[in-house]
């Protein structure tokens, strides 16, 4: 599956494009089966909401994770990937993000290049990130909500909230590091408008690392989980040579080899 010209010209405008029901429901069950059974490990990459035993993410799955480790690997996202960037590829980082029923809590307005700059020494946002609905995402269970065309201005000088949480755990907590300032969100939203990505489960979307987004908690009886794959370009690899100041490899992937495509279908155990 190429990006068609359609589709690259609304990631080229607008920051980002859709693609409906991608994965079969079979397939997305394989995915979310395994969700059950990271909750039952302590792992590093493991965060859960704050005051709660509730999960917020599941960071670095394709590295603990066969069915995961697939998922990168996918021929049509390694062509899509290559097409945006016009490189090799390799996955900087991949996470679930969690809104459980009733409990999901917010994640304020940002952009996602800043923390690959800042913290990860990532030189330019040659890098682009894939969103897959895990779940049925409606306008009451914590969609994500985009600003068409915010990526244009470029990465934005962070404003860092009073009392943010120091270390990367600051970088994936609902007081997120680097926010977008609410006076700057009003003049992006009015030129831009809003969008929320919403859909059926197996539902993709493609997204600039410079759009500024943004998802409010759930309060609906309905989970909200989406993965998301973030695909760096080989030639953007990071230029972070201070070896003890890397954040973990599940936020800043050591393995910046070219990924090579998966070598069965899907969903498949070769």
């Amino acid at each position: 599956m190429n990006i068609d010209q359609h589709a690259l010209a609304q990631f080229r405008d607008n920051g980002f494009f859709v693609q409906s029901e991608v994965f079969a429901h079979a397939e997305i069950k394989q995915l979310v089966d395994c969700l059950d059974i990271f909750a039952k490990s302590a792992l590093p990459g493991h965060v859960k909401e704050k005051n709660s035993d509730v999960y917020r993410a599941f960071h670095g799955c394709h590295l603990y994770s066969d069915e995961y480790s697939d998922l990168v690997r996918k021929p049509e996202f390694l062509q899509i990937a290559r097409s945006l960037l016009s490189d090799e590829v390799y996955i900087h980082q991949l996470k679930v993000n969690l809104k459980q029923a009733f409990s999901g809590e917010t994640w304020p307005w940002h952009q996602d290049y800043i923390y690959w700059r800042n913290e990860d020494k990532v030189p330019t946002n040659s890098i682009v990130s894939v969103m897959i609905f895990l779940d049925d995402i409606t306008e009451f269970n914590g969609p994500l909500f985009f600003i068409p065309r915010s990526h244009k201005v470029g990465c934005i000088e962070p404003k860092v909230p009073e009392g943010a949480t120091a270390g990367w755990e600051g970088n994936v907590s609902a007081l997120l590091t680097y926010q977008v300032s609410d006076d700057l969100v009003t003049s992006l939203a009015a030129e831009g408008g809003l969008f929320s990505a919403k859909g059926k489960k197996g539902t993709t979307v493609w997204f600039d690392g410079n759009i500024v987004h943004a998802s409010p908690p759930n309060l609906s009886p309905s989970q909200r989980r989406i993965a998301i794959l973030t695909y760096n370009a080989v030639s953007n690899a990071p230029r972070d040579e201070n070896l003890s100041a890397r954040r973990p490899d599940f936020l800043n992937a050591r393995d910046r080899s070219p990924l090579q495509v998966l070598g069965h279908p899907f969903g498949v155990t070769a």
